[in-house]
């Protein structure tokens, strides 16, 4: 058997041959190539949308840690001072509530989507699938070397399978993930604008959930 040749998408003419293929191994009746391409776009923003989330619980930890200090250098007595009828204190509440009023909503929107693609993962019952997608997805492998991982059977709980066979089987894992995101709506955020300017395949983006 020669073995299919790695996945390594360029362009959009490979991405699209690589969404026909992963339709091939489809079969869930409601999952279509449109499903696919939000999943495979979603899935590779995982990554991004973690160090966003990390980020901002960073920041939210720095404030904190600076309205500590503020607190108490206010009990000693030694913020409130005057130079120049000027007084030398940072606004850190007022910065805390900017902070969260701008990127707070953002925060839980990339929380809910991140832990959907978890949940989608995590409850993959083959092995392999399971490992392949951990790789690729939540850690950001490259494709090649995810693909050299399972061939040599680093894990001892896993057998090792060939380079096709690691390919087939990440189809089923975007199958498999785009049909556990579109049954819990998660998709519905994923959005396709084939609006004036765009080009024929349309640009893939987020929709903000409605706050009231």
């Amino acid at each position: 058997m020669v073995n299919e040749q790695p996945v390594i998408i360029r362009n959009k003419e490979e991405d699209a041959t690589d969404t026909r293929k992963i339709i091939q191994v489809n079969f869930f009746d409601d999952v279509d190539a449109v499903d696919i391409r939000k999943t495979k776009w979603l899935l590779n923003k995982y990554t991004d949308l973690i160090d966003v989330i990390k980020n901002y619980e960073y920041s939210l930890q720095q404030l904190e840690n600076g309205m500590a200090a503020y607190d108490l250098l206010s009990a000693e007595g030694s913020v409130a001072k005057r130079v120049s009828g000027q007084e030398l204190t940072a606004d850190v509440t007022a910065n805390a509530v900017l902070l969260k009023d701008q990127r707070h909503v953002n925060y839980k929107f990339y929380q809910f989507l991140t832990n959907n693609i978890k949940f989608a993962i995590n409850n993959m019952r083959d092995k392999h699938e399971a490992l392949i997608a951990k790789l690729l997805f939540l850690d950001g492998v490259k494709y090649l070397k995810a693909q050299q991982y399972l061939e040599k059977g680093y894990r001892k709980d896993i057998p090792p399978i060939s380079a096709t066979t690691f390919a087939d089987k990440r189809r089923r894992v975007i199958v498999n993930i785009a049909n556990s995101l579109k049954t819990n709506r998660t998709l519905d955020f994923v959005t396709i604008d084939y609006g004036r300017g765009r080009n024929q395949e349309g640009e893939i983006g987020l929709r903000m959930p409605e706050v009231n």
